[in-house]
């Protein structure tokens, strides 16, 4: 891995409209069944949210949040506390394997959230989703999203996922893009401003309907092994002439996780009673700050508009001395999490920033992230 976590002055700062909107990406509790509750974030309260929000705006100096989850009162709490600290919001509703009629309603409902901040003034814009092939049923082969992950990346050698079906793209994304269309016209009859939706390499998405491209960078088996190459696979989206953006980037927190791309979360048992790190895997800050400013360099190459790296915190992936406890080595979050008791979804925590954070905050700085109106369109 080429990049130092210690980022000179940016060729990027001085170029109109790249990288102009910088951001992360925070989960307010997603139904993503993960055995540690009904939601991703268990242990939740308004203080905690304003504190780590704020952490965002000042301390990472990012100008934008993408806010997902599948609660809406927590996604309308959350996106006006970011809000009133100066972010713009991206707001993406996530329900996981639900029915489609249920999740097209429950993106109506986000739509009015949105309408109403918008018209109080905030800068909010609204994401259909992200990678419905996976999260959303009856695209793809598969009745849970791990199956339907598992169908898609069936090539890929991994320890969690167990293929249950083959995958036919051709007509999984004609299905994608009438349910985005179905989605898209009911956003627009309630929410006037701007619209996208967060995609995966492997979605072959109708970029027509919406305002801004948005990429789910890391849904890949493996990054190009030339810089150039990645330029080029990101920069060829700029023929729909509309901004794109990289909804999600990032890697996990150890050597290989760069190589692994999105399988860089399966270091970790889980067949036991209690999940424990791979034999050999250990926590790497360094590489993980590094592969940041890599991407960050790249797609300032391909003329990005924005970014949000993935993600601000990942409670249920908390940090350990012991290294077969260190879940947090298996995640993409740029604090650990670190409980009061290490085996309680439960329990009170607190965060520290990694080495990524840090890094990432000074890159953000030299960007003008701070500067009012950074955001603004080309």
């Amino acid at each position: 891995m080429t990049g130092s976590p210690q980022p000179g002055t940016p060729h990027d700062a001085a170029r109109p409209g790249v990288l102009r909107s910088v951001g992360v990406a925070y989960d307010t509790g997603t139904n993503f069944a993960t055995g540690q509750g009904d939601l991703s974030r268990v242990v939740w309260n308004n203080d905690r949210m304003a504190e780590e929000i704020g952490a965002i705006r000042r301390q990472l100096h990012c100008n934008s949040v993408t806010l997902y989850g599948s609660d809406l009162g927590r996604l309308a709490d959350t996106a006006r506390a970011a809000a009133e600290v100066g972010l713009h919001v991206w707001l993406q509703p996530r329900l996981v394997d639900r029915p489609q009629p249920e999740i097209v309603d429950h993106l109506a409902e986000t739509a009015r959230v949105a309408e109403r901040m918008r018209r109080d003034g905030a800068a909010v814009s609204l994401s259909t989703g992200c990678v419905h092939l996976v999260f959303t049923p009856g695209l793809v082969a598969g009745e849970q999203y791990h199956q339907r992950m598992a169908n898609i990346f069936a090539e890929a050698d991994h320890h969690v996922l167990r293929p249950t079906g083959t995958v036919d793209l051709v007509g999984a994304n004609e299905r994608l893009n009438q349910f985005l269309d179905r989605s898209v016209r009911t956003v627009r009859s309630i929410f006037g401003g701007e619209v996208g939706y967060a995609a995966a390499p492997f979605e072959d998405v109708d970029w027509r309907l919406f305002d801004t491209v948005r990429l789910m960078h890391y849904y890949t088996l493996g990054y190009p092994a030339r810089d150039e190459d990645q330029v080029a696979e990101i920069a060829r989206y700029h023929r729909w002439g509309k901004p794109v953006m990289i909804a999600e980037f990032g890697t996990a927190t150890h050597p290989r996780a760069a190589e692994m791309a999105f399988l860089s979360f399966d270091v970790v048992d889980r067949s036991g009673p209690e999940p424990t790190v791979h034999e050999g895997v250990l926590r790497d800050e360094p590489a993980q700050a590094a592969f940041h400013q890599r991407m960050l360099d790249v797609f300032a190459r391909a003329g990005v508009h924005g970014v949000a790296v993935s993600e601000f915190i990942h409670p249920t992936h908390p940090h350990s001395t012991d290294p077969r406890l260190d879940l947090d080595a298996a995640s993409m979050a740029l604090v650990k999490t670190i409980r009061a008791d290490h085996h309680d979804p439960a329990s009170e925590y607190r965060w520290e920033p990694k080495q990524s954070f840090h890094a990432l905050a000074a890159r953000y700085a030299l960007l003008g992230a701070d500067e009012p109106g950074s955001h603004a369109r080309p």
